[in-house]
């Protein structure tokens, strides 16, 4: 079954002035999609294999996982791990560099228990180079750098670099990132998998997951919407594209997703920016503006059932307090009101909608997820006439960098 994805308030029919072949953009897409190494390695049943003994083989004996990474290197195991969970090995993802925050945490833990994933494709990211390398100087100043090699991973490119140097002259177990496949792109590679298979999930469910999709939809349902976005855009009628999951578990897919679209998009003045909102928590902060501010955004809800889930209500200070809308419900049924509440409200206000819904939130319904996210961003850029898969505009902020470090 695919995704149940439903559109609301546009006219699809409406024949948005903008000269296409689709029989070449529809051909041109289905060959991207089908050749892309970030959702063809789906099909490599022995790579994913090789990922879950390698995770299995480095977490024995271990409780305890930082992983140090940014961008995809890092949000794509985020997307998966959270909310989903299955045992009670501590993972603790370190994607940002704030020197007292990672001073704070390193100092506060028992380095001598833990595991090590570095993760990093080009094997020269500063960011990822500058935790590492601090965790190796506090090693070495306690004569124990031995042990932090010992219970290190580091999955990065087959090729000459700061961190494949490192891991040759210390000998630290190293496994190859695929050279074809984007930070961004990697979810389903070793670098998501990896950490998955440690926080106890079944990843080969998010593999099925992601085929079913991929085999089950048809580039045309992504002309459509890709056609919508770049006309609204033309006109300047869409400047936005906000993302509201209705769930916790899918707090890092709104960052991962951040990433994917902003990162492959935003090219050569073009592109649509995108938000991501936490429901029910955001209809508090931001919803007054979605419905009563400009109508510059287009609005994604990813919904699931939440229906006679959680904790029951007290009914006893219910009755007490005339709040009887609550009275025999749990938290999640409150949760799943105020979620329809607001599609319906914005469905009713005429702005431009639609509604991803999962029935259940597992390993499977996430790899249909995060394969829809790819496949649709990959059909729109194209559409939009940008490559997918490149980042140009952030070579230079690298070069001054290293330049101000001198």
């Amino acid at each position: 079954m695919v995704l149940k994805n439903k559109f609301y308030n546009i006219d699809f029919n409406k024949n948005i002035n903008i000269t296409d072949n689709n029989n070449n953009l529809i051909s041109k897409i289905d060959e991207t999609l089908k050749n892309f190494p970030g959702l063809k390695i789906l099909n490599d049943g022995k790579l994913l294999e090789e990922s879950i003994n390698t995770a299995n083989n480095f977490s024995k004996n271990k409780k305890h996982f930082l992983v140090f990474g940014t961008g995809g290197s890092n949000l794509g195991a985020k997307a998966i791990i959270d909310g989903l969970q299955k045992n009670n090995i501590t993972i603790d993802f370190f994607d940002n560099i704030d020197p007292v925050r990672f001073q704070n945490k390193i100092n506060n833990l028992d380095l001598t228990k833990l595991g090590f994933i570095i993760i990093s494709k080009s094997g020269s990211t500063p960011e990822t180079l500058s935790q590492y390398l601090s965790l190796i100087e506090i090693f070495d100043q306690k004569n124990m750098k031995d042990l932090l090699f010992n219970n290190s991973l580091i999955i990065t490119e087959d090729k000459a670099s700061p961190l494949t140097n490192i891991a040759n002259k210390n000998n630290i177990h190293m496994i190859n990132h695929s050279k074809d496949i984007g930070g961004r792109y990697s979810i389903f590679s070793n670098v998501g998998m990896i950490p998955a298979v440690i926080a106890g999930l079944n990843v080969k469910e998010i593999h099925a997951g992601a085929l079913e999709q991929i085999n089950n939809t048809n580039s045309e349902d992504f002309i459509k919407i890709a056609r919508f976005f770049k006309f609204q855009n033309i006109i300047k009628d869409l400047s936005s594209s906000v993302v509201m999951t209705y769930s916790d578990s899918l707090l890092y897919f709104g960052k991962w997703y951040l990433q994917l679209w902003a990162e492959s998009i935003g090219k050569d003045q073009k592109g649509i920016t995108p938000i991501h909102s936490v429901g029910t928590t955001d209809q508090h902060s931001q919803l007054q503006l979605y419905l009563d501010g400009p109508r510059d955004k287009f609005f994604t809800f990813i919904t699931t059932d939440h229906a006679d889930k959680g904790f029951k209500l007290n009914n006893e200070i219910i009755k007490e307090n005339n709040i009887d809308y609550l009275f025999n419900k749990k938290m999640g049924d409150l949760m799943e009101a105020e979620q329809r509440a607001t599609v319906d409200t914005f469905v009713q206000n005429k702005i431009p909608c639609r509604e991803i819904y999962l029935s259940t939130i597992d390993e499977y319904s996430i790899g249909k997820l995060l394969a829809f996210s790819i496949q649709e961003t990959i059909a729109t850029c194209l559409y939009f006439e940008v490559n997918p898969f490149n980042q140009p505009a952030v070579e230079q902020g690298k070069i001054l960098t290293k330049k101000y470090l001198v």
